[in-house]
Order: structure tokens, then C-alpha cells, then sequence
């Protein structure tokens, strides 16, 4: 199940370092979710979701001027804890292998911009 991880710049260097994290709230396309959602195709979900998170990520930036960092992580459903309205919560770490991308959320702005996982690690220091 794809997900989306708001997260802030001092998270996720600490992600990349130890590739293993314990994480609070990803969004995600739960019942509810779909239930509410259904006149939209699997790309307007993800995109709901994604700039939802997009819009917590912009709560936990360091500064006015970083972008919002947010992860889309594959998950397994055998990971999920507890289900609500539109994410999930964890029984178990995620791993770095599970991450697909990272997406930054600017403010006034609907679309994300897209990064693939090979390149967070070098364009990080500069999303401070």
C-alpha cells in the first residue's frame, strides 16, 4: 500500500543514517478514505493523500523558506496497527529499502515536486 510520510529535515537525515524508523501518522488510502473518495481513480487518490501530507510537512519545516519533505512509503498490510479516516499508524519500524520517493511541498503551491529515492541523500542539505 502506498503511503505518505510528513517528515521533517532532521527526521530524515536521521532515516538515511540508520535506514530503519519508527513513525507516527502516514496517510494512506484507507476504507473510510476510499469510501469518501470513490468517484476518483487510484492517481487522484495518491495525489489527495500525498498533498495532504504535503500540507503537514509544510507544519514541520525549519523555516519559511524549506519546502515541506514528504516520503511515499511502500508498506506491507501486515504492518498496520490501527486504521483512521485517511492514514495509519504502525506495529513496526519502516525501512528505508520500503521508501519510493520523496516529494517536497512548497507554500501556495498544489503540486509536489518529485525526487527519486537515489537522489535524497545528495539533494538533502539542500531542502534546510
Amino acid at each position: 500500500m502506498r503511503t505518505y510520510l510528513a517528515i521533517s529535515h532532521s527526521a530524515l537525515e536521521s532515516f538515511i543514517s540508520v535506514l530503519s524508523m519508527q513513525v507516527g501518522t502516514l496517510f494512506a488510502p484507507t476504507s473510510d478514505f476510499l469510501i469518501d473518495n470513490d468517484d476518483c481513480d487510484s492517481e487522484e487518490l495518491e495525489y489527495l493523500l500525498s498533498v495532504a501530507a504535503g500540507e503537514k510537512a509544510l507544519e514541520l519545516r525549519h523555516s519559511d523558506s524549506a519546502p515541506g519533505l514528504v516520503l511515499a512509503i511502500e508498506i506491507d498490510y501486515n504492518q498496520i496497527d490501527q486504521e483512521n479516516a485517511d492514514s495509519v499508524s504502525l506495529n513496526s519500524p519502516v525501512r528505508w529499502d520500503q521508501v519510493q520517493c520523496a516529494l517536497l511541498a512548497y507554500e501556495d503551491e498544489d503540486e509536489l515536486t518529485w525526487f527519486a529515492t537515489q537522489e535524497i541523500a545528495d539533494e538533502l542539505a539542500g531542502w534546510k
